[in-house]
């Protein structure tokens, strides 16, 4: 599964195209163990990678329906939107929460107030606490459209909340804090794609820059990320021409 994730990224990188297939992509690199996995179409006995057609699958492509980034955001056995949501707004968005205050309580998943509730009850008796309240409010919602994918990345239209109970309908449909309703990941991808291209395309730009300068970035390098990400945008997000620009940028040449 990590392996697909460096994979992908390389394809897109080598083909130079629109970095934009980050989110949502007409295609997957995967080999014969991730396809059955995934319930795609058989690809060649082995475990070479390989590009694989996503026409006519709509529950894959792009980085958000990988197994690698569903499983890291998971706690192994269920789901977790929670994980997932700061994932995609801290790695995606650029936009990390704050991180919960040290006295926050966790919620006990064997507690029989919320054993067999569903994802959504249990995440709205969670904010029923003052100091959860605030954050998770801007938070949950962004969870929630990832719930089409089990702990290990598998898509599912059925989930148990526990071990032995009966299976319930997935709910992955989210309302963010602006009011916009979404229905699953598909709907998640096609809001980043038509309301969040370019802050996406600069969170991408800062996560790029600080690998290449080694270091995390500062308030003096925020005119060259603006300006990096203008290239980046203008090329059509072609990764090719953000290194480019940022190897003849200003602070890679004087790092």
């Amino acid at each position: 599964m990590a392996e697909e994730t460096l994979q992908f990224f390389a394809e897109i990188l080598r083909s130079n195209t629109s970095a934009m297939q980050l989110i949502a992509s007409d295609f997957a690199i995967v080999n014969r163990p991730l396809a059955i996995h995934y319930g795609l179409p058989s690809v060649p006995p082995g475990k070479a990678f390989q590009r694989v057609s996503l026409v006519g699958v709509g529950n894959r492509g792009g980085l958000l329906s990988q197994g690698g980034i569903l499983l890291a955001n998971s706690d192994g056995e269920q789901s977790h939107p929670i994980r997932r949501a700061v994932w995609l707004l801290d790695r995606v968005l650029g936009t990390p929460p704050a991180p919960p205050p040290p006295d926050v309580p966790i919620l006990d998943a064997n507690d029989p107030k919320i054993k067999n509730l569903t994802v959504r009850e249990k995440m709205e008796f969670h904010r029923e606490k003052a100091a959860c309240a605030d954050c998770h409010k801007d938070i949950d919602p962004w969870g929630l459209a990832f719930e089409e994918y089990d702990a290990v990345g598998r898509f599912r239209e059925t989930w148990r909340p526990s071990k032995g109970a009966k299976p319930q309908p997935v709910d992955a449909i989210a309302t963010l804090p602006d009011g916009k309703r979404l229905e699953g990941l598909a709907g998640l991808k096609q809001y980043l794609l038509l309301h969040h291209r370019d802050q996406f395309a600069t969170a991408l730009t800062r996560k790029i820059m600080a690998y290449a300068l080694g270091r995390s970035l500062e308030f003096t390098d925020e005119a060259a990320v603006l300006n990096l990400s203008k290239q980046f945008a203008d090329s059509d997000y072609q990764l090719q021409t953000l290194i480019t620009s940022l190897v003849l940028s200003e602070p890679f040449l004087t790092r």
